[in-house]
């Protein structure tokens, strides 16, 4: 039985409504493309200088943020910003949780990396996540990524006022961050 029902009768589904059926699935497909990152740490603040489009950006972030704006507005420059800084648990000798990587350049500069597997997560960002679902199954993807209780960070293109709505039902303290 594929998440609840016989796999015959989950051939007959959309892809949506297969996705639905287990959304802790979907967010490890998500990791595996490289659009999910769990961290053990909530996130304040973000500042970026001269990375990406952004020649100076300072955001505050509050328990459930959603960062939308065009193709090309900087979203994914955000997200990669905090995959950069997380480091990269695929890097971890199997069975550890922990590790560092330590390079001294040949300025005589050492950049120290601390490369972790989120066990206990406390923030999950996730670079358009939704772009698969249609609104209903959306709607429980949020209710969903509600029920974990750790604070989100998405990043959307697709941001329309039905959709804020949405967000706003789920998470009525969601903050919204328009990126031009």
């Amino acid at each position: 039985m594929v998440g609840g029902l016989k796999k015959d009768m989950n051939s007959q589904l959309s892809v949506g409504e297969q996705i639905c059926q287990d959304f802790a699935q979907y967010l490890k497909d998500l990791e595996q493309e490289g659009r999910c990152l769990f961290l053990p740490f909530e996130i304040h603040s973000l500042s970026l200088k001269n990375i990406g489009k952004f020649s100076e950006r300072y955001t505050e972030f509050g328990k459930f943020n959603v960062i939308f704006g065009r193709i090309g507005a900087g979203k994914t420059t955000i997200f990669q910003s905090f995959v950069s800084i997380s480091g990269s648990h695929r890097l971890l000798k199997n069975g550890q949780n922990r590790g560092e990587i330590d390079l001294t350049l040949s300025d005589g500069a050492l950049l120290h990396q601390d490369i972790f597997d989120a066990v206990n997560v406390r923030c999950i960002v996730l670079d358009d996540a939704g772009e698969r679902l249609a609104r209903k199954q959306y709607g429980d993807f949020l209710g969903y990524l509600q029920g974990l209780n750790v604070q989100m960070i998405l990043t959307t293109g697709n941001m329309d006022d039905d959709l804020k709505k949405l967000f706003n039902q789920v998470f009525p303290d969601c903050k919204f961050l328009l990126l031009c």
